[in-house]
């Protein structure tokens, strides 16, 4: 019962760590992309007001 439980446990964490990295990568490209939209916002704004 004990082995079982411990078995469970290392696959719920190796579950959470997996869970854990595609989300650090999904908000990463989201970041990415939501960095390049606010720079060609701001260039543009900047060339429109000078």
């Amino acid at each position: 019962m004990m082995m079982v439980l411990m078995g469970l446990n290392v696959q719920s964490v190796i579950d959470l760590v997996v869970a854990a990295i595609s989300l650090m990568i999904g908000l990463g490209i989201f970041a990415f992309i939501a960095s390049i939209l606010c720079s060609a916002a701001f260039l543009h704004n900047a060339r429109l007001v000078s």
